[in-house]
């Protein structure tokens, strides 16, 4: 049996992912956050991919 690691955004429903993954975003575009954040938007995208909601 593999023993994968999971992220904080794997057990959150689909809405406050979107939520968490837009408003991250708009804040990085407006400077309020840095670019490090992406590291964020990908372990999201991460979690959309393995719900298959991402292709």
């Amino acid at each position: 049996m593999e023993n994968k690691k999971s992220s904080l955004y794997d057990e959150l429903p689909l809405e406050l992912l979107a939520g968490f993954y837009y408003e991250i975003n708009k804040n990085i575009e407006k400077g309020i956050l840095s670019g490090a954040m992406y590291h964020e938007i990908r372990l999201m995208e991460q979690t959309a991919l393995k719900r298959g909601y991402l292709t």
